[in-house]
């Protein structure tokens, strides 16, 4: 088994995780279902739910777009823990000004593409 295949056949209801969709828009995912054969994750900023292979793709949809896991790699804790704040901000549809983010979220969202580029899920 490949480290990739590792990898995501670890992925856990709770994980933090690093997607790109199919024109390579970034997806901060936090899973919230998983079973044999994949896994559900959830955009954190918009709420939008995906269903993942344990390959890490999703199927292509109706106009072409996919997404694919880049790194399962595991946030610092601060980090991880703002990712979630962030999740349940967003599940809770809020209107201003609750909506305005606050300086960690800020920073998370500048900052998580880096560190999840730093720990890439290496290709088969």
């Amino acid at each position: 088994m490949s480290f990739r295949d590792q990898a995501l056949s670890a992925v856990r209801v709770g994980d933090v995780i690093f997607g790109l969709g199919a024109g390579g828009q970034e997806k901060l995912l936090l899973v919230y279902e998983v079973d044999q054969s994949g896994f559900l994750a959830r955009h954190v900023t918009t709420q939008m739910s995906f269903r993942f292979g344990r390959d890490g793709k999703t199927s292509v949809n109706a106009d072409g777009g996919f997404v694919t896991i880049v790194s399962t790699a595991r946030l610092p804790q601060e980090m991880y823990e703002v990712a979630l704040g962030l999740d349940r901000k967003w599940a809770a549809r809020p209107e201003y000004p609750d909506t305005v983010l606050s300086k960690a979220e800020i920073e998370l969202l500048l900052k998580h593409a880096a560190f999840f580029g730093a720990h890439p899920l290496l290709p088969d």
